[in-house]
């Protein structure tokens, strides 16, 4: 049974929103009512989709888990919001989500929006394995030094004091690689590639 993580700081919102997915037939966690609960279930349960708030009411936001979830998990998130305006939007896009659900909402827009999510999200694993390239798909000799490092497990200051370079050209370096490698962006999924084709990088 599909596991879904629910992350909005309004309790009866929360609640609600639970109560549909039950209804639904999902298996769902306890909500998360900020940034840090969020992070704390996501580093130590398994989640298989998550609904994120974009508004968690503090410093942090759903954008922030957002990109947590990118960097260091592979599982499809979906916005929660009672804004469509183009700012949020736009803020939103950014993060690439599998969708977006606009308040209020109902047990519909609640379905729609999780099977297009964990659909394209099955769809888009399959095809990136299917995708994977075997080479360095025409690595830059510099690319090639900042996997080589990364394949070090160093961090990116280490690698930009190593090679005397900046920490964000080292970043943009990493950037560029994820996408010629159609890996996603990220330190976990980078440093899995860099260790399996070191050997190959010379």
């Amino acid at each position: 049974m599909t596991k879904v993580l629910v992350v909005e700081n309004e309790v009866l919102i929360a609640d609600d929103l639970c109560d549909t997915l039950r209804n639904l037939d999902y298996e769902v966690l306890e909500p998360a009512f900020d940034y840090y609960a969020a992070l704390n279930v996501l580093k130590t349960q398994p989640v298989d989709i998550v609904i994120l708030d974009i508004q968690l009411g503090g410093k942090k936001s759903g954008l922030d888990v957002a990109e947590f979830i990118r960097e260091h998990l592979s599982i499809p998130f979906i916005y929660l919001s009672s804004h469509s305006d183009q700012k949020t939007l736009e803020l939103a896009k950014s993060t690439m989500p599998y969708a977006y659900l606009v308040k209020p909402f109902n047990s519909a827009d609640v379905l729609t929006a999780l099977e297009i999510a964990l659909n394209n999200y099955s769809r888009y694993n399959a095809k990136k394995e299917f995708d994977e390239p075997s080479e360095s798909a025409d690595l830059t000799p510099m690319e090639k030094v900042i996997i080589r490092q990364v394949a070090e497990n160093k961090t990116t200051k280490e690698i930009a004091d190593t090679l005397s370079i900046s920490t964000s050209t080292v970043k943009n370096h990493r950037h560029n690689i994820c996408v010629k490698l159609q890996l996603p962006q990220g330190t976990h999924s980078l440093l899995k590639w860099a260790m399996e084709n070191k050997h190959s990088l010379n």
